[in-house]
């Protein structure tokens, strides 16, 4: 490429791009440049590289040709051992610095980021922590992608910043969307294998809100790579620490979600006595939203007509500075 970027950057894996590899591109991004810069990434699976956005890459969108064709995806995971309690060991010493801070494929740090039509998957399995996405930037867009994991799938790693998703696909199993950040998922697939929980908020206690989801539908999906899991229920999450604070709206659960919802207080004994955590449920619909079965917690319980309308995607997200996110 020339000296002077272009307002779109090309990656494809057959050579006809810009550049090969996606975090070539993003290094090619000019530190804290004010113009959004847009890397295309045609169809392929990237599944050679852990790709991280630096806090100096800002604006950074990755628009993909397709979003079940363009994949970006990784393996590693976090373990006892291996190096640096990261498995396998021999590709673990490939990264280095923040880029290796978790076991994510894809690590976000360069505020205002933007995904369209992508597939992020961490390929490890039940094996342990091993996250598709680390996100600790603020203002974050994700339209029509899909983020594919197992356990830790998704980490909003960050308390206070804000990520909107529309239309997009979330599978997991133990905790798989999880962190201290602000997300609001709009008209999303949440999707679990059985046997495990869909969210670990750790919502720090002044901070209005954490996990909204709005007109989302939670699924269930079959023939899980871990045995048993097939057999057993998924839950809408168990807290983590701080005060878990996730909403639940206009949304349609499957028959499969555990009654209680939050089973289980973990490791944090006040959960059920405190009403400083939010666990709030309004207008869904299905087998799986009957709340005569929720666990008795001091504050799980459904929101009246007038407390729904505070949990609006503007209200949620416009934070200090008023933004809004674009679906466009």
């Amino acid at each position: 490429m020339s000296a002077q970027i272009n307002d779109q950057i090309t990656v494809a894996i057959d050579g006809s791009g810009d550049y090969v590899k996606i975090q070539d591109a993003v290094n090619a991004v000019p530190s804290d440049r004010a113009e959004r810069t847009v890397i295309f990434i045609k169809n392929g699976l990237y599944n050679n590289e852990k790709i991280i956005v630096p806090a100096d890459k800002k604006k950074v969108t990755f628009r993909g040709e397709n979003r079940k064709k363009t994949i970006l995806s990784y393996h590693i995971f976090d373990c006892t051992g291996g190096l640096n309690n990261k498995c396998p060991a021999e590709d673990a010493a490939k990264w280095e610095g923040q880029n290796i801070r978790t076991s994510a494929s894809v690590t976000i740090q360069g505020d205002e980021f933007r995904a369209e039509n992508i597939t992020f998957q961490n390929t490890a399995g039940p094996v342990g922590q091993a996250l598709a996405v680390f996100i600790t930037s603020d203002k974050n867009v994700f339209i029509n992608c899909n983020f594919l994991g197992y356990q830790d799938t998704m980490l909003l790693g960050e308390d206070g910043t804000r990520s909107y998703f529309k239309n997009c696909m979330i599978l997991g199993r133990t905790d798989y969307i999880y962190g201290g950040g602000i997300g609001y998922f709009e008209s999303c697939e949440i999707r679990s294998f059985g046997g495990g929980w869909i969210t670990a908020p750790s919502t720090p206690k002044d901070q209005k809100y954490g996990f909204v989801f709005n007109k989302c539908k939670l699924t269930f999906l079959g023939n899980s790579p871990r045995q048993n899991d097939d057999k057993q229920p998924f839950s809408l999450g168990r807290p983590w620490h701080n005060f878990p604070k996730v909403a639940w709206l206009n949304c349609e659960i499957a028959k499969e979600l555990n009654p209680q919802g939050w089973p289980t207080t973990w490791r944090m004994d006040y959960a059920s006595t405190s009403a400083d955590l939010h666990l709030y449920e309004y207008n869904n619909k299905g087998k799986g939203a009957d709340m005569a079965g929720r666990a008795k917690w001091k504050g799980l319980r459904a929101l009246s007509v007038a407390e729904a309308k505070l949990y609006s995607m503007e209200n949620v997200l416009n934070g200090s500075d008023n933004w809004i996110p674009s679906a466009k």
